[in-house]
């Protein structure tokens, strides 16, 4: 009996050893555990508190310094050249000077012009008409002052008068086309079948106007007739009247210029 008290003792001591053994050794396991804990902490605070070569901003360098301070490798800011042939512009400026009609007071004395008139209306009075029958009209379009309206080839026909360089012809760029100073004298010439060739106008039988013209369209004739262009801006008249007696005026180009600018 006594001996099976002692081997009874004897494991319960091994068991307590054991049991004791383990508990250093969890003791030991969860130090290390809380030291290593306290190391990711303590590395998680530096890092916060410095921070590193990639979170650090790059300083601002004017572009002057950059130039001059930084790296060779460096890329430096690209500005576009003064003379690049995109902002490259080329302008011609035209100078013009007014002329009136030199011979509005003739023109008006004319029994054939009848002033303003579209192609419609002229196309009536000149149908069934013969050959060379025509008349005088205020052209239609802004560029032109007067066209004639004739008949031939059994047909009625439109020309319009043109300016160039203080002259007036059916065709100013045709230097083979008749030229005239006035217009009267433009008609003139065309009176004559023997002077018109095929493509030209023939102004041999003019339709007379059947209503006279207005007291103040008859005025502005004889006061342009005597006056310039500039001239009329001189008289001691309204603005609005000034504008009325320059109706009748063409622009003569006097110069041209080359400007060469550039453009941002």
């Amino acid at each position: 009996m006594n001996e099976l008290a002692g081997a009874d003792r004897a494991s319960a001591q091994q068991q307590q050893q054991l049991l004791l053994q383990r508990q250093q050794q969890h003791q030991l396991l969860l130090q290390s555990c809380l030291d290593t804990l306290d190391e990711v902490v303590a590395s998680a605070s530096a890092s916060a508190s410095v921070p590193t070569s990639e979170t650090i901003p790059d300083p601002v360098v004017e572009p002057e310094v950059a130039a001059t301070n930084m790296p060779s490798k460096a890329v430096l800011p690209q500005t576009e050249p003064q003379t690049s042939e995109d902002g490259y512009r080329i302008h011609t400026q035209i100078d013009y000077i007014h002329c009136l009609v030199p011979d509005l007071l003739q023109i008006t004395n004319l029994p054939c012009y009848w002033g303003v008139m579209d192609r419609y209306e002229a196309e009536t009075l000149l149908e069934g008409k013969p050959e060379g029958t025509f008349l005088l009209r205020d052209s239609a379009q802004e560029d032109y002052l007067f066209s004639v309206s004739f008949r031939r080839y059994g047909r009625s026909l439109h020309a319009r008068i043109e300016q160039w360089n203080h002259n007036f012809s059916f065709d100013v760029h045709d230097p083979s086309v008749f030229h005239a100073s006035t217009v009267t004298g433009l008609l003139e010439h065309y009176k004559d079948p023997n002077s018109c060739m095929f493509f030209e106008p023939l102004l041999s039988n003019p339709i007379h106007r059947t209503q006279p013209f207005s007291l103040q369209h008859i005025c502005r004739a004889a006061i342009s007739s005597c006056n310039t262009y500039d001239g009329i801006n001189m008289l001691p008249i309204p603005n609005t009247l000034k504008k009325h007696l320059k109706e009748y005026h063409y622009k003569q180009r006097v110069r041209v210029r080359r400007m060469d600018t550039w453009w941002e």
